[in-house]
């Protein structure tokens, strides 16, 4: 086997070597399978079973062609921004562009193999710690019985995760419960209806949020917490149209006091840093001394975070996600989310001292892409040093706690107030307030390698400078006028959110799934992306509101047939 640290509350400053870290960090084995008379023999081997199912959430080198090398960012960044079109791919994945992906693609079957993988790891491990007794855990009668709680609210929510993302993709998707592999069932149908899914997600992020705490059990980061469970259940239930169960839970997040936005938005994907006051989910990556293409014998949990997002013409980066003009016309004046996640052509590298000016050419290649670039992941230059870097994969942080918040809040109760005081417009304001800089303290500047901060601080920054004030408009002000220059049809408050969405999580993996699921995208595209004005071609087609099951799923699994294809693939 082999070893690797996945990181957590702290973080080593740069050139300290991994063993002058904190010790609050999730220490797991990369490894297939622990035998079952290992794992159920004691409450180490079980942990150490446990810490399998989070193994997976992490990319490894397998072989030269495995995907799992570049998990969290294929297919999970691709999937979550390419259909919408801000972020634009040239050579094999500009189908993205066009909206002409196919069932054969290669990013659906390695998206779908990986993550069952997640899921039959979990129900292992749900069946061997249901199948022992408490003898064999320490503590009293009380704290046995709550350490196996924990155990299995964990391995129930790193399933619920897997599922979540595999129902964000494909609807109705085979359920696998306690006990079932692609061994002992190799035949496995899809769940009848969407419902169905999503309601086994509400189960076990349910019992998650009940037995987790705030903070993570041994305080060791980068494990399951209430704080993710409720979020995560709270997008289950909006999935479901639940929306006033999904505001409790939202609510609970937002009053506990917990997690605070980074004061300044160009420091959430910090190099070098894990856990900051924002996060509720995320993948860290450790910061290995040997960071090259040979690496080392830690090249695993490593992300090629520079190389994927570097222009390629001097920065020898792959380019892999450019930035739509479109979406940098969209940004009002004053948002500095714009300057913190793109560098422009013709710009220099914010972050990046000794990154040449990306080139004045408005389009790069022979794909014509835009030549712009997300500097969220591009930290560091990948040639001649550097193509991995230790930058966190954040799955949900407090903006969309926000963002998520106020649409229940709106879609529940209009304009009127929460038991804070607070109304959906509000919710958006407070992001926005980030956005154009209101939090910062004087003397703010985006830097790449940064001390880490102190993990969700308990007081607010200080200095709201008298001359940012007024210059943000109110959110419900800019988006009447903003209504008013559109086509839009549906209600002011969700068109900002699909707007605040777009702006706040560029890169990220969320915002297609967000239009997809307020069906936000045919009219999204329509005011933002119009044919003969932009890459976009044809009319949007609803059905590619879900991904194509993956061909090789459907040729073997017997469960799942031609006729089970969702509508539109066949």
């Amino acid at each position: 086997m082999k070893r690797f640290d996945l990181f957590l509350m702290f973080i080593c400053a740069m050139g300290f070597a991994l063993s002058s870290c904190s010790e609050d960090y999730l220490n797991i084995e990369h490894y297939d399978i622990s035998p079952s008379d290992e794992i159920i023999s004691s409450e180490e081997g079980l942990i150490a079973g446990l810490n399998g199912i989070y193994d997976l959430l992490i990319p490894a080198k397998v072989n030269a062609t495995d995907i799992e090398q570049n998990w969290n960012f294929k297919p999970q960044l691709c999937f979550a921004n390419y259909p919408a079109l801000d972020c634009q791919s040239d050579s094999w994945d500009y189908d993205w562009m066009t909206h002409s992906w196919r069932p054969d693609k290669d990013m659906f079957q390695d998206g779908w193999r990986q993550s069952y993988k997640s899921v039959d790891r979990a129900n292992r491990f749900i069946a061997q710690i249901n199948s022992v007794g408490l003898e064999i855990f320490g503590g009293d009668s009380e704290t046995k019985q709550e350490t196996k709680d924990i155990m299995l609210a964990e391995a129930r929510a790193l399933r619920a995760f897997a599922y979540t993302w595999l129902a964000q993709n494909w609807g109705r998707v085979p359920m696998l419960k306690e006990g079932e592999t692609y061994i002992n069932t190799p035949a496995k149908p899809r769940a009848e209806t969407v419902e169905e899914t999503w309601n086994y997600i509400v189960d076990d992020f349910r019992f998650a949020s009940e037995h987790l705490s705030w903070t993570p059990w041994k305080n060791q980061y980068g494990r399951i917490t209430k704080g993710m469970a409720k979020a995560y259940l709270a997008l289950a239930y909006m999935y479901l149209g639940e929306y006033d169960k999904a505001k409790i839970e939202l609510y609970d997040i937002i009053r506990s006091g917990v997690y605070q936005l980074e004061p300044q938005f160009g420091n959430i994907h910090k190099l070098g840093q894990a856990w900051g006051r924002e996060s509720l989910w995320e993948v860290s990556f450790p910061n290995w001394p040997n960071r090259t293409w040979g690496g080392s014998a830690t090249t695993d949990a490593l992300m090629w975070w520079s190389f994927m997002f570097a222009e390629p013409a001097q920065s020898f980066g792959w380019g892999g996600v450019y930035v739509s003009y479109e979406y940098i016309r969209s940004m009002e004046p004053g948002d500095k989310r714009l300057e913190y996640s793109v560098v422009q052509h013709g710009e220099l590298h914010p972050y990046v001292p000794e990154a040449p000016r990306v080139l004045p050419n408005e389009w790069y290649g022979s794909w014509n892409m835009p030549n712009n670039y997300c500097i969220k992941f591009w930290k560091q230059q990948p040639y001649p040093m550097d193509q991995h870097n230790p930058i966190s994969a954040i799955w949900m942080r407090l903006a969309a706690v926000y963002l998520n918040y106020a649409e229940c809040l709106f879609r529940t109760q209009g304009d009127s107030p929460d038991a804070g005081g607070k109304t959906g417009w509000d919710y958006i304001d407070i992001v926005r307030e980030r956005a154009w800089g209101e939090l910062e303290s004087p003397g703010d500047e985006p830097v790449g390698t940064i001390q880490p901060g102190v993990l969700h601080v308990d007081t607010k920054p200080e200095g709201i400078t008298p001359d940012r004030i007024g210059a943000r408009p109110l959110a419900r002000d800019f988006y009447a006028d903003y209504m008013n220059r559109k086509r839009y049809q549906s209600p002011s408050w969700l068109v900002a959110l699909t707007v605040e969405r777009r702006h706040e999580f560029l890169a990220e993996y969320s915002f297609w799934y967000d239009l997809t699921r307020t069906n936000m995208a045919a009219e999204y595209f329509d005011n933002e992306f119009p044919i003969g004005a932009s890459i976009r071609e044809t009319e949007f087609q609803a059905y590619r509101s879900l991904m194509p099951i993956p061909y090789l799923e459907i040729i073997t699994n017997p469960a799942i047939g031609l006729d089970e294809q969702n509508p539109g693939y066949n």
